[in-house]
This record gives structure tokens, C-alpha cells and sequence, in this order.
């Protein structure tokens, strides 16, 4: 199937039709000035030539389902029927498309089948654009995670258990095609099957196991058996989803678990996202390692389209803000794998230790006059600060030794790097003198464990010059999620495949940067 060939995109004739337009949105202005541009139509023509053959109907152009995908997402449409019902209701977006009214398929295959990298690179031309207009800083970055909830119900997944038993309702050949009479034939094998087996236990066992869910063990879901079975291996659990088996069972921040993705976004000082990364994570404790390598491979493609299609040349200077550049994240990412893998590739980071983190909160919650957290810690009374502590006397403390542990028996720190062990920081009172309490003192010592990686992050975080850059976090890295979430903090992807879910990413990601490009620009059409 060959491609229909639309005037107005080629000679740009359809963004002058739109201005001449009272009221059009200046957001569909933007998209489609983005979307004609140079660099977008050389990638769009990528994805156009899937569709060289003049058999069957020519497709749609992707640059008009792009331009009406962003769109719709820029107005919270996440919904194939819905992107169909706006091309045929609404009015600006009947004159971007050319009176064509693409339906819910041509989206859902767009997402489904584009390039990733392709997609990828769509994202990366809004950087470009930033670049050439000197809105990118590369100073402090901002990283946070958060759950974006699948097109997949918490309840219908599968173990280990019934995989099993789906390879052995295949040897039987007695899986069905999910339709009432070959599930009727499935019941009546298996209860057969059952018939000559009662003295066998185990296999007893399996077939009342199948018999239970008899919906699942079908030939389609036969076929995904060792995706399942290589996803619980690989993460060490006893079931996956059914329709997304790469995502995880995460908690939600609705309070629930749920199967999600965990979306790592990495923003810039000036609010433009650098990159976004969806991962099969359920928490952020080792995800630097995958931010970290999405970051490189995100700049170089960039300094290669700024190359290519941008109009600066400062490829030196982005390098050198690189290597200068603080990495910034909250105690979710404090923990020894992120430390070491940051001190292994020697990135300057800025992370909150968990332990200032719950100090902080509990102060929050008194002054909002919220109960605190409970905290059976009887080092609770101890400030932390910098170089030592605060005991309950206010006299300060200071690190007089640091000893490692010995253990009798195998232990998880064999093998570590010596940075990552757990070790005894052992703190002593300065001066006494003038306490009142100095004859009843019972803590002139203090004890704890610690390994030096996290000692040394907590030292840097409790020093004026770098903690000044942390409460800038917020306002960055929660906005993107408060972007992409909305008012009531949830998105579930409209994507049903992984290849769909990724480019669905990116291309929320380019409204975001499409959105801060008219704030920093102030456009005026």
C-alpha cells in the first residue's frame, strides 16, 4: 500500500489555512509548525516508507496521525475512539488533517508499529529546537519515578503453576481456541483425563489447577509461555500479567498495587524534560544504572541531530556541561546499588538519605498538626549534622573511628567493594563541659552502622553549599508528573503493546517540551 499524498504538507499551505483561523489553538499551531518541519518530515518520511507497496488502500501519512495524536494528548484524549471522534467534531483539527477522518486502527497501529527509534528521535527534535533558541541547561538534572498504570487488570495474571500446567494441557493437546464449543471439548478432555489419573495425585492437582481458570489455557496465551516463564526468572516472582508481562507489581499512588511501568524522567533546572524512561522496576533502589545509560544514548542522538538539522554549533559547550552537571533525586534513590553505580562512573549527585527524609516529614506533619510517623529508633533523639551529631543535650558529636565488621558466617557484603560495606561509625561528645546532665550522661558515645557510600552522600547533603540546590527538586521533577497525571494523579497508557507504551511516552514527552517551548517563547501567531 502506497501513501496519500497531501499538497497542503508539502508545500506548508495547511499551516498558513490554520492562522488565517480566529481562535485556533496556539498548542495545534505549535504541533503543526513542529510537525513540518525539517527534521520531523525527514523522520515522518522514514515511517512512510513502510507503506512503498501500491497494493490496498493507501495509508494515512504519518505526519497527520502524529500531528493528531500530540494534539489529542495536549487536550488529556488518551483514548483511540475518542482521537477518532475529535477528527470528525473538530473543526481546526478537520482543516490539519484535510478533511481526513482517520479511524481508531490508524492510531493504534501508529503506536503499535512505528519505530521506536524513530519515535525516539521525534522527542529529541524538541530539544533541538530548545538548543537552537538557548533554553537547554545541562547544570542540574532532576530524576524522579512514578507509576503509569497499563491497559491490564490486577487480576488476571498468571504463576508459575499454571504455565506449567499450560505446557501440559498442550501435550494433551487440549487447548483451546477461546470459543464456547472448543472450550466445551477442553472440559470434557481434561475430565477424562482426570478419570485416568485419579491415583495420580500430581497430575490430579493440575487438571482440577486448570480447570479453575479454564479461559487462560488457550493457544494464544500458550504462545507467550516463554516470555512468561524467562519475566519470572529474570525478577524472581511467582506470576506475571497476563496481557503486559513486563511490567511489575508495583504500589500505585493511589495506595494499591497494581501492574505498572515505572516511568523515570530526568528534567532540566528550566523545566524541559531530557529524557523518559519507562522500566520493570517496582521502586527507584537500582534504577540509576538505566537513567544513567538512557541519559548518554539521549545526548548523543541529540548532538547528532543538532548536526544535522539544528543551527548552533556549541556541541563542545553541551559536552562541558555534562561533565559539570549534578544529578539531583529524592530518598527513594538513596541505596547502596544508585551510590555505587554513581561512584563507579564518577557522577556528581545530590540524593536525600532516607533518614533526614523522615526527620523532615515528621517535622512537616507536627507543624500541620499531623500525626508523625512512628519511629522505634532510639537513635531518634540524635540530630544529624554535619561531620557528627546533636545528642539530646545539645552538645555536639564527632566521629572519632570507623571499624569494619567482621563476620563469623557468609554474609551479603562478601564480595562488595569495601565503599559498600557496612560498617561501625563511632561518634564521641566533644565537650561536656557546662552540661547539666554531665554525672547522668548515658550518651557519650554513639554507634552506627553505615557504609561509606551512604555516609558520604549524607555528609554532602547536610553541606549549605550543595543542599541549596535541592529544594529546587520539587517544583521539577513532581512537575512532570503532575503534567503528564493530571489533576487526579493517574494515567493509565493508552498503548497495549510495550513498542506502543514507549512511543506513547516519547510523544507525551514532546507535548511537554512543545508546551514549555510557547511559555519560554511566549508565541504569538
Amino acid at each position: 500500500m502506497s501513501v496519500i499524498q497531501l499538497e497542503e504538507y508539502n508545500d506548508g499551505s495547511i499551516l498558513k489555512k490554520l492562522k488565517y483561523e480566529e481562535d485556533c489553538p496556539k498548542m495545534l499551531l505549535t504541533i503543526v509548525d513542529f510537525a513540518l518541519s525539517d527534521v520531523i518530515q525527514n523522520l515522518m518520511h522514514q515511517l512512510d516508507l513502510e507503506f512503498e507497496s501500491k497494493r490496498g488502500r493507501p495509508a494515512y501519512p504519518r505526519t497527520l496521525l502524529l500531528i493528531v495524536v500530540l494534539y489529542c494528548f495536549s487536550i488529556d484524549i488518551s483514548n483511540y475512539t475518542k482521537m477518532e471522534d475529535e477528527c470528525k467534531k473538530n473543526h481546526f483539527l478537520l482543516i490539519a488533517t484535510c478533511g481526513l477522518k482517520p479511524s481508531r486502527n490508524s492510531f493504534a497501529n501508529f503506536l503499535n508499529k512505528s519505530d521506536v527509534k524513530v519515535i525516539k528521535k521525534v522527542f529529541v527534535a524538541t530539544l533541538v529546537f530548545l538548543n537552537d533558541l538557548h533554553f537547554l541547561d545541562f547544570v542540574k538534572l532532576f530524576v524522579d519515578g512514578t507509576d503509569m498504570l497499563v491497559r491490564a487488570s490486577r487480576h488476571y495474571k498468571i504463576t508459575k503453576k499454571e504455565v506449567n500446567a499450560l505446557i501440559q494441557v498442550n501435550e494433551w493437546e487440549l487447548l483451546h481456541k477461546n470459543t464456547p464449543q472448543s472450550i466445551n471439548h477442553t472440559i470434557k478432555g481434561l475430565k477424562e483425563k482426570l478419570e485416568i489419573h485419579k491415583n495420580d495425585e500430581k497430575l490430579c492437582k493440575t487438571i482440577n489447577l486448570v480447570l479453575k481458570r479454564i479461559k487462560i489455557y488457550n493457544t494464544r496465551i500458550y504462545e507467550k509461555k516463554d516470555i512468561y516463564i524467562n519475566i519470572m526468572n529474570e525478577k524472581n516472582v511467582d506470576n506475571v500479567s497476563i496481557t503486559f508481562p513486563t511490567t511489575c507489581w508495583m504500589k500505585t499512588k493511589r495506595g494499591i498495587y497494581d501492574y505498572a511501568f515505572n516511568l523515570q524522567g530526568i528534567m532540566t533546572e528550566n523545566h524541559i524534560i531530557l529524557t523518559g524512561i519507562l522500566l520493570s522496576e517496582s521502586n527507584d533502589r537500582k534504577t540509576i544504572k538505566y537513567v544513567l545509560k538512557d541519559i548518554k544514548e539521549t545526548i548523543k542522538l541529540f548532538i547528532e541531530m543538532q548536526k544535522e538539522f539544528g543551527e548552533r554549533w556549541n556541541y563542545k559547550e553541551i559536552r562541558r556541561r555534562l561533565r559539570e552537571h549534578i544529578l539531583i533525586a529524592d530518598s527513594g534513590y538513596f541505596s547502596t546499588e544508585n551510590l555505587h553505580y554513581l561512584f563507579k562512573n564518577k557522577i556528581n549527585a545530590l540524593i536525600m538519605p532516607k533518614k533526614l527524609s523522615e526527620a523532615h516529614n515528621n517535622k512537616l506533619r507536627r507543624e500541620n498538626n499531623l500525626k508523625e510517623k512512628r519511629n522505634y529508633s532510639s537513635k531518634k533523639d540524635f540530630e544529624r549534622v554535619e561531620n557528627g551529631y546533636i545528642c539530646p543535650d545539645e552538645r555536639f558529636m564527632r566521629l572519632i573511628k570507623v571499624k569494619t565488621i567482621k563476620h563469623r558466617k557468609p554474609h551479603k557484603d562478601d564480595g562488595l567493594p569495601d565503599n559498600c560495606k557496612t560498617k561501625r561509625y563511632f561518634f564521641e561528645t566533644y565537650s561536656c563541659n557546662g552540661c547539666s546532665n554531665i554525672e547522668n550522661c548515658k550518651h557519650k558515645t554513639f554507634v552506627i552502622q553505615s557504609t561509606d557510600l551512604n555516609f558520604k552522600m549524607t555528609e554532602k547533603f547536610l553541606n549549605k553549599r550543595y543542599n541549596t540546590h535541592y529544594p529546587a527538586r520539587f517544583s521539577r521533577s513532581e512537575g512532570i508528573n503532575g503534567f503528564l497525571k493530571g489533576d487526579n494523579g493517574v494515567l493509565k497508557l493508552i498503548g497495549t503493546t510495550d513498542n506502543a507504551v514507549n512511543n506513547e511516552i516519547q510523544l507525551r514527552n514532546t507535548i511537554y517540551n512543545l508546551t514549555r517551548l510557547i511559555n519560554l517563547k511566549d508565541t504569538a501567531y
